[in-house]
C-alpha cells in the first residue's frame, strides 16, 4: 500500500473519531432495561463498556430466532437444537473475526472453501450440502443472493455486528428457495430498540500490506432511533496479482410513530475491486482480470408490537452487479441481479406454551448477462421470475419437557413447477439428567439460480429447468454436566437431493446444457464446549462427511458412487481462551483432511489436495476504559496449503490494532 495513502487513511481515521466522540458527549439518562437484564451481572466492567453490554442485551432480547422468526426464543433458547449457532458481536470482537467465512469455519457441519486469498470467491458446503442451498439474511431480509445463487461471503465484514445467527439444515419451509441446506442471518443494531448513545471505531493494521477500519454510532434520540456503520479493508494478500478493496454501509433509522407502532429503513451498500489471479497451475499464471463488484439493499417496515400479538410487513428491493475485465477468452462482461421482495408476519403468543406464526409474500427476480466485447464466446443472455408464498407455524411445548416446532409452506411460481415443503423439529429435555434428546425432518424445493440459465446454450429453454427437491433429517443428544460447565452433543444428518440443477459445459460453443443429478450426503457432527472456570474456556468440534453423486453425471466428470468434489471428509476445530478483567488471550486450530479437488482425466483417478491444519493466535487488553489494543497471528507456523487446487492460501500474517468505545 502506498504509505502516503496509508497516512491519510490513518488521519481520517482519527478525525473521523474525534468528530464522533464531540457528537455523542451529551447528557442523557441510560433508559432502563427489563428485571431479567438487570439481574445480569456486569460489575466486572464500568463506564463505556458497561453501556456496550447493556445494548448488546436489549439486542438479544429483540432479536427473532432464524429458526422460528420470532422473538420468543429470546425467552429460551435452551430448546433450540445444537445445529444452531448464535455468534454474539463480543465473541466477533474477541476472537477477531472480520469475515463472514471466518465465523463460520469455526462451526461443525461446515466447509469453507476459497479459491485464493481475501476476496476471493468463496463456496459454502452445509453438511455437503450446494453453495447455492443457503440463503443470507440481514436483520431478516434477504440480501441479493447473485447469479451463483448465494451472496458472496468473500465481501461481508462481520466486525460491528450484533451477532450471527446460523441454521445448520433445511429451512425452506420459513424462507423459501435457497434454503434447503441453511440459513444465515446477520444481526446488525435494530435501530427500534436503541438504548444509548454509543460509537466504536476500531483500525488495525498487519502483514500484506492490510489495513482495516470500522465505526458504528447508535444514536437514541426519543422516538427517534439511528444505527449507522461502515468497514474497508485494502489488502495486496499473499499471491501475486490479487489486491483487493472492499468498503461496506449498513444503515438503519427508525422512529416509533405510535404506542410501539414502529416505521424503519433498513439499508446496505457494499463495493469492491479484486485483481483475479487465477491458478496457478495455469499457464497464463497470473492473470490479468479484474472484478468489480456492487451490492445494494434497501427495506423500508412496518411493525406493530402488542402483548398478544406482532405484525411485521417489509419491502426489499435489492441487487448485484458484478464487472470482469481481462477475462480469459475475451469474456469481459457485466452481470446483474436484480430482486423484489414484499413479505408480511404475524405472530400470536394469546395461548399457554403456544406461539403461532402466519406468513405471506411475493418475490420477484431479474437475471442479465452483457458482453463488454461482443463475440460468438461471450453471449448476451437475460431470464427472470417471481413467485408469491404462503406460511405458518405452530411453536408448541407439548409436554412438560418436551418441544415441538413445526412449520409449511407452498410456492406458487409463475415459471417453475410451485411446490410445498414443510419441516417438523422435536426435542425432549430430561431435567434430572442433564440429558435432551432431539430430531428434526424437513423438505426443499428450490428455483434454478442465474448461473443455471445466464449460460445456457440458446437452444435451451430456461423455464423447462426442473426445480431442485431435497430431505434432509438429523437425530442426536445433548448432555450437559456440572452445572452447564462442560457440555457434549452428538447429531447424525442425512440429506437427499433430487433433480440437482446441473450442466455440461460445450467447448466448442462456451456454452452449457442442462443436466440432471441426484446426490446424497450424511455423517455425523461431534461438539464440545466447557467452561469450567469463569476465565476459562474451551471448544472442540469435529464432522464427518460422506457425499456422493447417487444418479446422473455431476459436472459431467463424476458418476454414480463418485464422492463430491471439495468437501473434506473429515474437519476439525478446536480452541482455547482465558480472560481477566481487563485482557484475554486464545488459540484455535482448524483443519480440514481427506480432500478431493478434482479428476485425472487422462487416468480417471481422483486428486486429492493436501490436508491441512492451521494455528491462530489472538489478545486484546483494554488500556483504559474506552481503549482497547488487541493483535492476532494467522497461520502462526506458516504452513503451505491451498483450500482450492492452485490457489494458495495465505502464510504467516501478524495483524496490530486499537478499538476505541465511546458511550453516554
Amino acid at each position: 500500500m502506498n504509505l502516503d495513502l496509508l497516512i491519510r487513511k490513518v488521519l481520517a481515521v482519527i478525525i473521523s473519531l474525534c468528530l464522533a466522540s464531540i457528537a455523542v458527549a451529551q447528557d442523557e439518562t441510560l433508559r432502563s432495561l427489563t428485571d431479567d437484564t438487570e439481574t445480569l451481572d456486569i460489575t466486572t466492567v464500568s463506564g463505556a463498556r458497561s453501556v456496550l453490554i447493556r445494548e448488546e442485551i436489549i439486542q438479544d432480547q429483540a432479536t427473532p430466532s432464524i429458526v422460528t422468526k420470532t422473538t420468543a426464543a429470546s425467552e429460551d433458547r435452551d430448546y433450540l437444537l445444537p445445529s444452531v449457532d448464535t455468534i454474539s458481536g463480543a465473541e466477533i470482537r474477541t476472537l477477531q473475526r472480520h469475515g463472514l467465512e471466518d465465523v463460520l469455519r469455526q462451526s461443525a457441519g461446515v466447509s469453507v472453501v476459497q479459491s485464493g486469498q481475501a476476496g476471493a470467491q468463496t463456496s459454502l458446503f452445509i453438511r455437503g450440502m450446494e453453495s447455492n442451498h443457503t440463503t443470507v439474511l440481514l436483520n431478516g431480509r434477504r440480501l441479493p443472493p447473485g447469479l451463483a445463487g448465494l451472496y458472496q461471503l468473500e465481501y461481508l465484514d462481520v466486525s460491528t455486528l450484533e451477532s450471527v445467527q446460523f441454521l445448520r439444515g433445511g429451512a425452506s419451509s420459513l424462507y423459501g428457495a435457497d434454503a434447503m441446506g441453511g440459513a444465515i442471518d446477520l444481526r446488525s443494531t435494530d435501530a427500534r430498540f436503541v438504548g444509548a448513545d454509543t460509537l466504536s471505531s476500531y483500525a488495525e493494521m498487519g502483514s500484506f500490506s492490510t489495513f482495516r477500519t470500522g465505526h458504528k454510532i447508535n444514536i437514541a434520540a426519543g422516538k427517534l432511533g439511528v444505527v449507522l456503520e461502515g468497514s474497508s479493508i485494502a489488502t495486496d494478500n499473499d499471491r501475486a496479482s490479487s489486491a483487493f478493496d472492499n468498503g461496506m454501509f449498513r444503515g438503519n433509522i427508525a422512529v416509533e410513530i405510535g404506542d410501539e407502532i414502529y416505521f424503519d429503513i433498513l439499508g446496505y451498500v457494499q463495493n469492491s475491486n479484486l485483481q483475479v489471479a487465477g491458478s496457478s497451475l495455469s499457464p497464463d499464471f497470473p492473470s490479468q482480470q479484474t472484478n468489480s463488484n456492487q451490492s445494494n439493499l434497501l427495506s423500508p417496515r412496518i411493525s406493530v408490537i402488542r402483548d398478544e400479538w406482532e405484525f411485521t410487513g417489509f419491502y426489499s428491493y435489492t441487487s448485484n452487479d458484478l464487472e470482469a475485465l481481462m477475462a480469459p477468452f475475451f469474456g469481459d462482461n457485466t452481470l446483474n441481479q436484480v430482486g423484489r421482495e414484499a413479505e408480511g408476519l404475524f405472530n400470536y403468543r394469546g395461548i399457554d406454551d403456544a406461539l403461532l406464526t402466519l406468513g405471506a409474500g411475493n418475490y420477484s427476480y431479474e437475471f442479465d448477462r452483457s458482453a463488454i466485447i461482443p463475440g460468438p464466446f461471450n453471449p448476451d443472455a437475460a431470464f427472470k421470475y417471481s413467485y408469491a408464498s404462503i406460511f405458518a407455524q405452530a411453536d408448541v411445548e407439548i409436554l412438560d419437557g418436551t418441544h415441538l416446532l413445526v412449520s409449511g409452506r407452498y410456492d406458487d411460481h409463475d415459471t417453475f413447477e410451485s411446490k410445498g415443503t414443510y419441516s417438523a423439529q422435536i426435542k425432549q429435555q430430561i431435567a434430572e439428567t442433564g440429558t435432551a434428546l432431539f430430531g428434526k425432518v424437513s423438505t426443499g424445493y428450490k428455483a434454478p439460480s442465474g448461473q443455471d440459465f445466464i449460460f445456457l446454450d440458446p437452444s435451451v429453454d430456461p423455464a423447462g429447468l426442473s426445480p431442485e427437491e431435497s430431505m434432509t433429517w438429523e437425530l442426536g443428544l445433548s448432555h450437559s454436566l456440572f452445572e452447564d460447565k462442560l457440555g457434549l452433543s452428538i447429531t447424525y444428518f442425512q440429506s437427499d437431493i433430487n433433480n440437482l440443477v446441473d450442466s455440461t459445459f460445450d467447448s466448442l460453443t462456451f456454452t452449457s446444457f442442462p443436466a440432471v443429478v441426484d446426490t446424497e450426503t450424511s455423517g455425523f457432527e461431534v461438539e464440545f464446549r466447557a467452561n469450567p472456570l469463569a476465565c476459562l474456556e474451551a471448544y472442540v468440534n469435529y464432522t464427518y462427511l460422506d457425499s456422493a453423486v447417487i444418479d446422473g453425471s455431476y459436472f459431467g466428470t463424476y458418476n454414480p458412487g463418485d464422492r463430491l468434489v471439495r468437501r473434506p471428509r473429515h474437519t476439525l476445530n478446536a480452541g482455547v481462551m482465558v480472560n481477566g478483567d481487563k485482557w484475554k488471550a486464545g488459540a484455535e486450530i482448524t483443519g480440514a483432511y481427506d480432500r478431493i479437488d478434482g479428476r485425472d482425466f487422462t487416468t480417471n483417478d481422483f486428486l486429492y489436495v493436501d490436508d491441512y491444519t492451521l494455528a491462530r493466535f489472538f489478545g486484546s487488553c483494554f488500556i483504559s476504559d474506552k481503549v482497547e489494543v488487541y493483535g492476532r497471528i494467522e497461520n502462526a507456523f506458516d504452513r503451505m496449503y491451498e483450500q482450492t487446487a492452485g490457489f494458495a492460501g495465505s502464510g504467516f500474517g501478524a495483524f496490530a490494532g486499537v478499538r476505541i468505545l465511546f458511550a453516554q
